[in-house]
């Protein structure tokens, strides 16, 4: 009959008692039988079976261990000998069931049931009293009213109290600790939940600095290309300007060179002068005999009258004095100032009352401009007043 207890609610022998017929009728098939077999099953609580051992001891010498697939397992025990066999897992509290296997001599050869049990251990806890797990909480011996082996109920009985006892101990302090495994785990859920929110933040965070990165290096990287880009067609504008020719330097007109103006002769006292006739605009080299006895030290080309003095001689080329400039004595300075782009005529009136000059400009591109004393003026006003035709009376560059 197949007997399991866990040693703190064991089986008792009167639930045998029905089953007895059944295990007497096995006799004819175990004859001359002289082992007692034992089917155990052993359980941790709150753990699992690594490192478990069972321990057998037979008559107070350590027999055998086993450590391999002691869920479950059997072990045949010799008749008369004392067993203990001990389970035991470190941190954890052994327990150790007794095996009396002394028969009287007319029943050795039995048959014997085999005898089923199981046991579990827990937890070794601080500050709980185990002494009553130092010895077997339980005794299996040979009963005379049965013919069988079953338990000693007045051994289990006389520790009955203290198995209690340490039993409700221990399960307060499993309930103690499945809360606090509980906290535990809700606090460790809650900083993994913590940790992994943290940890997608740093990697969005990292994937943004990455991504920010890729923009700025591409940027940079775009900017470079550009500049050197640049660098190169500025390298080639320079290749294909060094491989022209060099342009002939633009020589400058000779410059005419500047006559040195001769001091004017002393004018010799005369009566009052009647006034002069108009000179021939040609070359004024000879004076006229009964007119001032000054002369031009230059020759003056001829050239086309201007429309001015056409209309005051009448369209001849004789040029009318213009009168104001008969009034007094004037001297004239005439200048040429010949530039890369342009030729400036300049003629000073030099007389008591001050200095009046004329400027011709005449530029390469075509354009003429005519300025009075710094002002413009028209060509007809430069042609009536500045020419040297229009001086009777002037000495060229002084008097």
């Amino acid at each position: 009959m197949a007997r399991f207890s866990y040693f703190l609610h064991p089986v008792f022998p009167q639930l045998r008692c029905p089953l007895l017929a059944i295990a007497m009728g096995l006799a004819c098939v175990v004859m001359g039988q002289s082992k007692f077999t034992v089917n155990g099953r052993m359980k941790v609580e709150s753990g699992d079976m690594s490192n478990t051992r069972v321990v057998v001891y037979k008559n107070g010498v350590k027999e055998r261990t086993l450590t391999n697939s002691i869920t479950k397992f059997s072990l045949d025990l010799d008749l008369n000998s004392n067993y203990i066999v001990s389970f035991e897992k470190d941190g954890y509290v052994s327990k150790k069931i007794s095996f009396n296997t002394k028969v009287p001599s007319d029943q050795v050869s039995g048959p014997f049931t085999p005898f089923d049990f199981a046991v579990s251990i827990f937890k070794q806890y601080d500050e709980t009293n185990m002494v009553v797990f130092n010895q077997p909480v339980g005794l299996i011996r040979f009963e005379p009213s049965l013919g069988d082996f079953d338990y000693d109920t007045d051994y289990t009985r006389s520790i009955q109290s203290q198995l209690q006892a340490a039993q409700k101990e221990v399960e307060q302090k499993q309930k103690a600790e499945a809360q606090e495994e509980l906290v535990n785990a809700k606090t460790k859920a809650a900083a993994e939940a913590e940790a992994r929110k943290q940890a997608e933040q740093a990697a969005k965070d990292e994937q943004a600095r990455v991504s920010a990165a890729k923009k700025e290096e591409a940027i940079r990287a775009a900017e470079q290309a550009r500049q050197e880009a640049e660098a190169r067609k500025a390298a080639e504008r320079a290749a294909l300007e060094a491989r022209k020719p060099a342009p002939k330097p633009e020589q400058p007109p000779p410059t005419a060179p500047k006559a040195k103006p001769t001091p004017p002769e002393p004018k010799p006292e005369r009566p009052i002068p009647t006034p002069p006739r108009s000179p021939e605009p040609g070359i004024l080299a000879n004076a006229v005999v009964g007119q001032d006895t000054r002369r031009a030290t230059v020759p003056v080309v001829k050239e086309e009258a201007p429309p001015a003095d056409l209309a005051r001689t009448g369209g001849t080329d004789t040029v009318r004095p213009h009168q104001d400039l008969l009034d007094e004595d004037v001297v004239r300075h005439e200048e040429l100032v010949v530039e890369p782009n342009k030729v400036v005529t300049i003629v000073k009136h030099e007389k008591a009352g001050g200095v009046t000059e004329y400027r011709k400009v005449f530029h390469k591109w075509g354009g003429t401009f005519y300025f009075k004393n710094g002002e413009p003026c028209s060509q007809l006003a430069y042609d009536t007043e500045a020419r040297a035709e229009q001086l009777a009376g002037a000495t060229p560059g002084g008097r």
